[in-house]
């Protein structure tokens, strides 16, 4: 994943980029069935996202990307960037911070601003739950309505 955003981002040159996983138990966690976690480097871009969801039934729950989890991925004395946290907790934080390292920036040099970038964990959404009435047993293709919306509007 790590390796697709950074081709994405230094390949294409893209307005936004969008990963989807099924990355942490803990977003499982924190969410249960009902949301898939939700992260951005762009308050706006999260926003445009979280309503498109609630505009076709798919809710994706705004997550925050903090500075201490984006800290601790780059505080290592052996590598520019480590793939663990420093303790056990905010698992789909600390996948969020991990991520966000390998989102290139647009331009070079100081003042260059990153790729809108939004990661989407969908470990407690991609198959049908009990506890979730929308979907049934199954594949769930969470979020496909959504990205529909983000793109076209309709």
């Amino acid at each position: 994943l790590a390796d697709g955003l950074w081709k994405a981002g230094t390949d294409f040159d893209p307005e936004y980029i969008v990963d989807f996983a099924t990355l942490t138990g803990a977003c499982v966690v924190a969410l249960g069935h009902e949301a898939t976690g939700l992260w951005s480097n762009d308050d706006d871009f999260r926003t445009r996202i979280h309503e498109a969801g609630n505009d076709v039934g798919e809710l994706a729950w705004p997550m925050p990307l903090l500075p201490a989890f984006e800290k601790e991925m780059t505080d290592s004395k052996i590598a520019d960037t480590r793939n663990l946290g420093a303790g056990r907790w905010g698992g789909a934080n600390t996948a969020a911070a991990f991520l966000k390292q390998f989102v290139p920036n647009r331009d070079e040099g100081e003042d260059a601003e990153q790729i809108t970038w939004a990661h989407m964990d969908i470990a407690g959404t991609y198959w049908g739950a009990k506890t979730n009435k929308m979907v049934g047993h199954g594949a769930t293709g969470i979020h496909v309505r959504t990205m529909v919306r983000l793109i076209t509007g309709e």
